[in-house]
């Protein structure tokens, strides 16, 4: 603008003849404008009449509450816009007063900037009286065609007073009307080189730097190193090429852009005559972009707040208000349209996220030059690209949505990206968003329900098969979903979403304002419509990934029982009289139920109070009384580091990582749990202020019940004598009826350090008997059973699947595990008749039901199964084994609950008929043959112990495992 705080005595002489000019018109002023807009609606009116159906009476409505003009109009400085925390204190402004370097005279600049001027802009403005009918009736017509009010018939005049009179720059139609009628009031009261004057002062010229600017002055200074009189054709040329779209032709930005605006505002300067074929030759092959300087560095506290969110958003909001017909109009207005923003940032807090990110210290030596395909890559100054180690913080305060702190990065001027808003692979904070919340509010999942973790393969797009693996180099065998969700393992999650679908996660995802349209602030894409078809994206990886503040805005959800207050910045925005002109309306939504919530809650505590929770970190840097509850996330190779923390008040996620995807590094620092140190220094004292003492309030139909770790339901009594009993917390109406029915009882034998079902043919004394665990009876047990050579956790604890190699019939397994209670068989009779065959005899046991029978050829076993359960007392073997000389007999009673030891063995000489041998609880008789009493039984029957299998120690006869249905007799000896 020109400077007349001191005017010089020609100033003061036009002031005054301008004055009494105007004290002599002013009585017929408002007549003089209404004709002249009156003859321009006559020579534009066919238009107007078809198109709004108004007349003269319509244009003198729009001429109401025309401001006044005088040659002081052009001298006020205009008012930025400020920016406001939630308790009012300023945070920053956009202002242009500062960088603003008046001239007072356009013989202070070069006369090719003025002739540039007049080529890009208006090279009708030396003859037009303000106004250009014939370029208005153009605009018109597009304007009918398009709907809205266009650029395209403004003169610098009109430019002018835009920029002057109306900074904030609003396209309406009576804007416009307005703008026409003050042009040619101001062409009337100060001359050509006057307007040229004010409108090269008031000229924004966009962001050069961390500098909004205005004025010829002080972009020829920044750009060239130049006063403006000093500027050659070229650097003129190109001067004048920024203003028309201060963005599109950044000359630090999009300097090719300006070059070609540049050619065609000389090649203008031709065809008017203003220049020679041997200037424009000569200015067309001058090398512009050498001769232009990088601006000076400037500070301001908030950078990546101001630059990056609330400059873009409130611009948005003012353009979804109709105030502007694009962000762009939007954003240049701002430094000089006096609007005030209120935001919802708490500047402590703020200051608090600013003083942790930008202390160097922390971070140690984990800058990285950045190699792309094993090469170097350099910038254009052939210097190596560093790439900071950075984070990307969002606070949001739960009760009201309102976002409380942004951390954009840690050097605005190192790295400019705002990692609150860049899109990254999630990992597995993604997993209670988009996999077990919806599963528990589904009624799918519970916190108890056990899952197989084991190697597992999908099919893929890529025609590769899919393996996913957890973080741990081994496998955990059957978890709950709980301890699946706190050790952040991946498959057990991946199979929760193949069972309820990725499109039915995906769909409280859009609950959570997690939509496939959702985009970054900048307009980058977020969640991809792939991602809802792909199983991948139940660990996070997702096609484009999700920003900080779309994370930290979504578990916001859980601390509020469920339902999502929508996170947002801006508060409401006032223009410069105090009307409020936008004002926010965040939405909610109800995702989960409270219970579903809760469970979540309880499940996410873990993960900071658990030694194996992946978030231990967290735990231990504040007290126990402390109730933080959060989900960390990792991608492959330690690209990406996230923490999603909250308390009953508070939401803050942290991401970390490198711009270029560089690993991050673990040894011999493990600068990867970095983020948790972060987060614990910025909400130290937060916590400090207040203490997160209170848990999160349980709310009604929440049902507590004691189950069974391997299988969510009620504990059997195998289950208790494992130890495998723990308490867990049920939406009321998905706990468990059913009794545990995994752990399994079984007798098994070790062949070469292998378990086996015991058959029939397994000798008696290699058969031992253990309590197991059953995965074919979970159902999300895939793998199963597993793959050869597969060891889990607990595999060793998985009942045997296939039987003695050495062949008969498995026995049967118990339901439980019975007590000895009935008496051995007593009198046991054998002897041998005509045929070779041995006939058995014994005395009834009181209660029995059943016996079975088993024979050995030595006196120490092995004994084998040769017939039972079967209701006689008698028996006769008619298949004796070949090349034995003398066999040896046993006998068990059984009832439906017991099972009795076995009795004294009896032996028999076999081939010499009519031998008796007896067997009454003290000797046996072979014969004339004594064999001593002494003779080694079968292994004892072994009770239940504490351990997932015992061996065949014990005392009491064999168990009911021992007993094949009756259907089953037939065997191979």
């Amino acid at each position: 603008m020109a400077d007349r705080s001191k005017p010089s005595s020609r100033e003061q002489k036009r002031k005054e003849k301008a004055d009494n000019k105007r004290a002599k018109t002013e009585a017929r002023r408002g007549h003089v404008v209404l004709r002249i807009i009156g003859y321009t609606f006559l020579f534009i009116g066919g238009i107007i009449v078809v198109a709004i159906g108004a007349g003269i009476g319509y244009g003198t409505a729009l001429l109401k509450g025309l401001p006044t003009v005088t040659a002081a109009t052009f001298t006020n400085n205009s008012a930025p816009t400020v920016v406001y925390d939630k308790h009012g204190k300023i945070i920053g402004q956009f202002a242009a007063d500062g960088d603003r370097q008046p001239i007072s005279s356009i013989h202070q600049v070069s006369p090719n900037l003025v002739q540039a001027f007049v080529a890009a802009e208006d090279k009708t403005f030396y003859q037009n009286i303000g106004i250009n009918p014939l370029a208005m009736a153009r605009a018109f017509v597009q304007d009918l065609t398009h709907h809205q009010i266009q650029s395209g018939a403004s003169t610098i005049t009109q430019e002018t007073v835009k920029l002057a009179v109306f900074p904030d720059q609003q396209r309406t139609l009576k804007r416009k009307v307005q703008e026409i009628a003050l042009a040619i009031e101001v062409n009337r009261i100060l001359s050509k080189d006057e307007i040229m004057t004010d409108y090269m002062n008031w000229l924004y010229m966009g962001r050069m730097g961390s500098q909004d600017v205005y004025g010829v002055k002080t972009a020829s200074n920044i750009l060239f190193h130049k006063d403006p009189k000093d500027l050659n054709l070229a650097e003129a040329a190109f001067l004048a090429a920024i203003p028309n779209n201060p963005s599109l032709f950044s000359p630090y930005q999009y300097p090719q852009n300006t070059v070609k605006r540049q050619h065609l505002i000389l090649q203008h300067m031709l065809a008017n005559g203003t220049i020679t074929q041997a200037q424009y030759s000569s200015a067309a092959s001058f090398n512009i972009l050498k001769d232009i300087h990088q601006p000076a560095k400037t500070t301001q506290p908030y950078p990546y707040l101001m630059n990056d969110d609330v400059r873009p958003l409130v611009a948005k909001y003012l353009v979804s208000q109709g105030l502007y017909s694009t962000a762009l109009q939007a954003e240049d207005a701002l430094p000089t349209a006096g609007y005030k923003v209120y935001t919802t940032i708490d500047l402590n807090m703020q200051n608090d996220v600013n003083s942790v990110l930008q202390n160097n210290k922390l971070f140690g030596n984990t800058t990285k030059t950045v190699k792309i395909n094993g090469k170097i890559l350099k910038d254009s100054n052939g210097k190596p690209v560093q790439d900071l180690y950075e984070a990307g913080v969002t606070l949001v305060d739960n009760q009201t949505g309102g976002i409380l702190a942004i951390g954009g990065g840690r050097d605005y001027y190192k790295d400019y990206y705002d990692h609150s808003d860049l899109p990254r692979q999630p990992g597995s904070s993604i997993k209670p968003l988009l996999d077990y919340g919806p599963a528990i509010q589904m009624g799918k999942l519970t916190a108890a329900t056990p899952i197989m973790d084991g190697p597992i393969t999908f099919p893929s797009g890529s025609g590769q098969p899919w393996k996913p693996t957890d973080d741990e180099p081994y496998w955990h065998g059957i978890v709950s979903a709980r301890q699946a969700l706190y050790q952040s393992l991946n498959v057990p999650a991946i199979k929760v979403l193949q069972y309820i679908t990725p499109q039915a996660g995906g769909q409280y995802l859009e609950k959570m304002g997690i939509t496939t349209s959702s985009k970054t602030i900048n307009g980058l894409p977020t969640l991809a419509a792939s991602d809802l078809q792909e199983l991948p994206s139940a660990i996070g990886g997702l096609a484009n990934g999700l920003t900080v503040q779309q994370m930290t805005s979504a578990y916001s959800t859980f601390p509020n029982q469920g339902v999502w207050r929508q996170s947002y910045l801006i508060s409401h925005i006032t223009d410069h009289q105090g009307n409020t002109v936008y004002q926010a309306h965040p939405k909610q939504t109800t995702v989960f139920s409270s219970q579903t919530a809760y469970v979540i809650d309880s499940m996410l505590r873990d993960v900071v109070t658990q030694p194996t929770g992946t978030a231990y970190a967290i735990g231990t840097s504040f007290p126990k009384n402390y109730y933080i509850y959060g989900k960390t996330g990792t991608t492959d190779q330690q690209r990406d580091g996230w923490f999603v923390g909250y308390t009953q008040k508070y939401t803050m996620g942290i991401w970390m990582g490198y711009n270029h995807h560089e690993q991050i590094e673990v040894y011999p620092v493990n600068w990867y749990s970095l983020k948790f140190t972060l987060w614990s220094k910025i909400m130290a004292p937060i916590f400090k202020e207040s203490p997160p003492t209170t848990p999160i309030q349980e709310p009604p139909g929440i049902v507590q019940l004691a189950v069974c770790k391997d299988s969510g339901e009620l504990p059997s009594t195998l289950c208790k004598q494992q130890g495998d009993v723990y308490n867990e917390i049920f939406v009321q109406g998905t706990e468990p009826t059913q009794t545990d029915n995994v752990h399994v009882a079984a007798l098994y034998t070790v062949i070469n350090g292998k378990k086996y079902l015991a058959t029939t043919n397994t000798p008696a004394n290699e058969v031992k008997q253990g309590t197991f665990i059953d995965p074919s009876k979970i159902q999300l047990n895939q793998p199963w059973p597993l793959p050869p050579g597969v060891v889990t956790s607990d595999s060793s604890q998985y009942v045997p699947t296939q039987p003695d190699p050495r062949g008969g019939t498995v026995l049967q397994a118990p339901s439980s595990t019975p007590s000895p209670t009935l008496s051995a068989p007593t009198n046991v009779q054998a002897n041998v008749d005509p045929t070779g065959a041995v006939n058995l005899l014994w005395s009834p046991v009181n209660t029995a039901t059943s016996y079975t029978v088993w024979r050995a050829t030595s006196a120490n076993g092995p004994y084998v199964n040769i017939a039972g359960p079967i209701p006689a007392t008698a028996y006769t073997d008619k298949n004796l084994p070949s090349g034995a000389s003398v066999v040896y007999y046993q006998i068990y009673a059984a009832s439906d609950s017991a099972i009795s030891p076995p009795s004294q063995p009896v032996a028999v000489q076999v081939g010499v008929p009519a031998q008796t041998g007896t067997g009454n609880g003290t000797d046996n008789n072979v014969g004339n043959t004594t064999a001593p009493a002494t003779t080694t039984p079968p292994p004892p029957r072994h009770k239940a112990r504490k351990s997932k299998s015992s061996s065949g120690s014990g005392t009491g006869g064999l168990p009911e495992l021992l007993w094949p249905s009756l259907d089953e007799r037939s065997r191979v000896n």
